[in-house]
């Protein structure tokens, strides 16, 4: 009875220390609570319109609730319950979660100046790689990529390639090339923004509507590859987008950028062996009459061979060739015109041609026999009458006025060696349908005027290799001089 007793007094003093409090701690009690404080401001950070009820609901909490008498849980429950139901206390992990997510419920339109599209490099001496697309700020996806020969563009009032709009569009083109070491000057001819980079740096950056306008820079280069990037757009009406650049020297470092085109000059009418020497040209363009070419070429048995890659929209064309002695015409290595004869003096041939958008090369040869050497090739598009009208003024009498127009040669023209007299009362003359050389693009091509008076030259307008604002005749405009009719005249 005694042991029974004993045992009975150990009972009851076990179960007084139960309800006491005395008890070891649950093990799953404190994990249950710890996962409360960084589930909840998860969901309340990533949502959060989501009504407060929904942590409120959770039972876990209140179970927890039931160990604040047990001095082990006692710290877990009450920080568990307190951000539940506080925003104070979730609000430490927030920020990060919200400056995460904040560029993806607000996206916004890429600059212009994103990086190219095409991330692959083009092999020097490969072209532009273009791409062009149907907005004016570079946006999105490309509506066209291809290879241009060289950036010498003047699209008029017509879309760059179909698929693309007329105005409001844009193109970006990236190259490489090896350039020896100097200073460089580059040059944009635009209508209407342009930024030209090297290396990723800009040296010109023109991104603003204009008319057809041309920027430069000197540049100093380390010699080896460059990387080159020209950003374009067009606003509205005419686009023109051209690029190039020059040695210190003034010399063009390469044709296919100019516009120039390379001519190989051979000391024989075969265009055999080595050239003799090769230049670059403004256009097969010369009569040297009885003389000839120079570097060590005298004026009879010689020949050239001319060739400029460049990028031709689709339409009809018209090629003309005048020459004394042969000519011949290329178009990608297929004959276009082939007069490879002599002949008594200047013969003209001319050819159309539909042909195809995209790269092409276009080579003229020539050979001079004996007498007079000349040979002129010009091109133009059957789509645009290539004609202005000039309007000018002289005195009734012993007055006459001279023009010249500016070959492709870069060498001034004269008209009528006679000149002309008024056509009109007070002594307005006016000269309908003066041609223009579409070598010269819709900037028009240049023109000069004179004023004689009793075999005295009194007033020239247009001379702008010497310096004076450039006359230009555009096809279907109207272009007048500046002085008045009828009156006599300070000489200039």
């Amino acid at each position: 009875m005694h042991r029974f007793i004993l045992a009975l007094f150990y009972t009851l003093l076990l179960l007084a220390g139960c309800i006491g409090g005395s008890a070891p701690t649950p093990a799953v009690t404190p994990t249950a609570t710890e996962r409360l404080p960084s589930v909840t401001p998860k969901y309340e950070a990533l949502l959060p319109d989501l009504p407060s009820a929904t942590p409120a609901a959770s039972a876990t909490p209140a179970a927890a609730a039931t160990f604040t008498g047990s001095p082990t849980p006692a710290p877990t429950a009450t920080a568990t319950a307190t951000p539940t139901a506080s925003a104070t206390s979730t609000a430490s992990p927030t920020p990060t979660l919200t400056a995460t997510a904040a560029p993806t419920l607000a996206p916004t339109r890429p600059p212009a100046t994103r990086p190219p599209t095409n991330t692959s490099t083009p092999a020097p001496g490969a072209g532009w790689q273009g791409e062009y697309f149907a907005n004016p700020d570079l946006y999105g996806k490309s509506t066209l990529v291809r290879v241009d020969a060289a950036l010498n563009f003047d699209w008029g009032l017509a879309a760059p390639a179909a698929g693309l709009p007329a105005d409001h569009f844009s193109a970006r083109w990236t190259r490489t090339v090896s350039l020896g070491a100097g200073r460089y000057r580059f040059h944009a001819t635009v209508d209407d923004g342009v930024r030209v980079y090297v290396d990723g740096l800009p040296i010109i950056d023109r991104w603003q509507p204009s008319g057809a306008v041309t920027y430069n820079t000197n540049v100093a280069l380390s010699g080896g590859t460059h990387f080159l990037r020209v950003d374009y757009y067009d606003n509205i009406e005419r686009a023109v987008a051209r690029v190039w650049w020059e040695g210190d020297d003034g010399s063009p470092t390469d044709p296919a950028h100019t516009g120039m085109w390379r001519g190989d000059y051979f000391n024989n009418r075969g265009l055999s062996g080595d050239p003799t020497f090769s230049r670059d040209d403004p256009a097969p363009y010369f009569d040297w009459g009885e003389g000839g070419p120079g570097g060590g070429i005298g004026g009879q048995d010689f020949s050239v061979r001319w060739t400029r890659p460049l990028f031709i929209p689709r339409g009809k064309y018209l090629f003309r060739a005048r020459a004394d002695d042969g000519v011949r015409v290329w178009l990608d290595g297929v004959a276009i015109i082939d007069q490879w004869r002599e002949s008594a003096g200047q013969t003209t041939t001319t050819r159309e041609l539909e042909i195809s958008e995209g790269n092409h090369v276009l080579t003229v040869e020539y050979f001079q026999g004996g007498g007079a050497a000349a040979v002129r090739m010009t091109w133009q598009p059957m789509t645009v009458d290539w004609i202005g009208n000039l309007y000018t003024c002289q005195l009734e009498q012993d007055s006459w006025i001279k023009v010249y127009r500016l070959a492709p040669s870069l060498q001034w023209e004269d008209l009528n060696p006679d000149g002309y007299g008024p056509n009109a009362a007070g002594g307005q003359l006016t000269l309908f349908g003066v041609p223009v050389d579409a070598s010269f693009g819709w900037d028009g091509q240049p023109y000069k005027v004179e004023l004689w008076i009793k075999g005295q030259r009194i007033r020239v307008e247009g001379d702008f290799l010497a310096g004076q604002p450039a006359i230009r005749i555009m096809p279907g405009a109207d272009v007048r001089t500046t002085w008045p009719c009828g009156a006599a005249l300070p000489r200039q």
